[in-house]
């Protein structure tokens, strides 16, 4: 196990930023053909996990500002899948104009993005599943892309209350039972549910 947390490592740390892109289209193919996305409402820890699963401390820009990730960025690691990094969405400080093309730019990604194999949504747990992480489950369902719940900060809530949203969460994932594949636990600064993660990424290359 010890040596497996290793290799995996290893394997995330070898990366690079490829660049910030304002439509799905612009993104470069070349020789990556695999890729995964994470996404979430504005200030979910999106950045933090980031950084923690390719154990780089500054891959992703953490930031107290909500809202400040406003296009596509793109992450190669080990030159063999590609890791997305989307906008956040529902933050209300910024105009009806800027949420409304945020929301277009992240949809038109994942529907019309064919290298697209897995999409991480990221829940605050806690805040739990607003009605519009429901409207992002029913878009990635509806694209019929396989996606994954990451429930972010669970040492700032209790056992008993991970558990609860867990059980609470797999009944709504019922509605999804052909996309939804896992759900995660995490926390980044004791690496909680980052190893799983990263498992399922490396996962997709085979």
């Amino acid at each position: 196990m010890a040596n497996t947390n290793k290799n995996l490592n290893s394997f995330f740390n070898v990366n690079k930023f490829l660049g910030s892109f304002y439509s799905y289209e612009d993104i470069p193919y070349k020789e990556i053909k695999k890729e995964c996305c994470f996404v979430g409402r504005s200030n979910v820890g999106k950045s933090s996990l980031l950084n923690a699963v390719t154990k780089t401390k500054k891959l992703a820009k953490t930031s107290k500002t909500p809202g400040r990730t406003q296009s596509i960025n793109v992450f190669a690691i080990n030159n063999k899948i590609n890791i997305i990094d989307l906008p956040g969405y529902g933050f209300a400080k910024v105009s009806k104009v800027m949420r409304g093309n945020l929301i277009i730019l992240i949809e038109e990604y994942i529907q019309n993005r064919k290298s697209l194999d897995h999409v991480f949504l990221l829940i605050d747990s806690k805040v739990g599943i607003k009605n519009t992480d429901i409207d992002m489950m029913d878009f990635i369902n509806n694209c019929s892309k396989n996606f994954s719940l990451v429930l972010t900060k669970i040492d700032k809530i209790s056992s008993n209350q991970r558990e609860f949203q867990k059980k609470s969460i797999l009944s709504l994932m019922k509605n999804y039972k052909k996309t939804f594949q896992n759900i995660y636990l995490t926390e980044t600064k004791k690496n909680n549910g980052i190893y799983e993660i990263q498992k399922t990424i490396y996962g997709l290359l085979k």
